[in-house]
């Protein structure tokens, strides 16, 4: 059950996500602007396309409605989604509890041959990748 927190005119997601008091708003989940312009759309399988497929980036994130961190790694083939390594004891702050390294070693929960299969093909708790980036913080395109 997600907790939303009202501060200003921005609602809080994940409070001290980022460490003391450096919370994590419902505006900054899902693609940024730099990704958006970069893309030329607003349009997330469109920027998925163009990032993760036309130019071959690896994506890490975090997923706020099950608390997990994912990483789709593209260097190598089968082209690898995984359930991202995390290290709880590190630090009580979320986002430094996971390098959002896709080069790591974690639970492979989807895999395929070809990056224009990965849109339709990931499922994670049942939602479409389009639903899940929506809702997910972006740690690192690379």
């Amino acid at each position: 059950m997600e907790k939303r927190h009202k501060l200003g005119n921005r609602t809080i997601v994940v409070k001290d996500f980022f460490g003391a008091n450096e919370h994590l708003y419902l505006d900054q989940l899902g693609w940024t602007a730099r990704e958006k312009q970069e893309a030329r759309s607003f349009v997330s399988k469109e920027i998925f396309e163009f990032e993760v497929v036309k130019v071959g980036l690896n994506l890490a994130f975090y997923y706020v409605d099950n608390d997990t961190f994912y990483g789709i790694h593209t260097e190598r083939t089968p082209i690898e989604v995984k359930v991202l390594p995390r290290d709880i004891d590190s630090s009580p702050y979320i986002n430094s509890q996971c390098k959002g390294d896709t080069h790591v070693e974690g639970e492979v929960i989807f895999s395929c041959e070809d990056r224009v299969l990965l849109w339709d093909g990931i499922r994670i708790d049942g939602k479409t990748l389009e639903e899940v980036l929506n809702r997910s913080y972006i740690i690192t395109l690379n």
